[in-house]
């Protein structure tokens, strides 16, 4: 069974990773299509909002992770 990523509740870092690979590609679709400067702005600030996003689901999921493991 295949499981959609989850950007609300990442659980793995199998979200984390494929989210990042969906933006990415995003970015370099729409960069490849369109070459204005002000396009440019726009990926770029995408790119901070995701970088974001992935700094709060990593410390989410090992948040998660230290109270499992300290839980017999």
């Amino acid at each position: 069974m295949v499981r959609l990523p989850s950007v609300r509740r990442p659980v793995t870092f199998f979200d984390v990773f494929t989210v990042t690979v969906m933006s990415i590609a995003l970015v370099a679709a729409v960069l490849a299509i369109w070459h204005g400067s002000f396009v440019r702005i726009e990926m770029g600030a995408f790119i901070v909002i995701v970088f974001g996003w992935v700094i709060w689901a990593v410390n989410r999921i090992l948040k998660r992770s230290v109270q499992q493991s300290r839980t017999p």
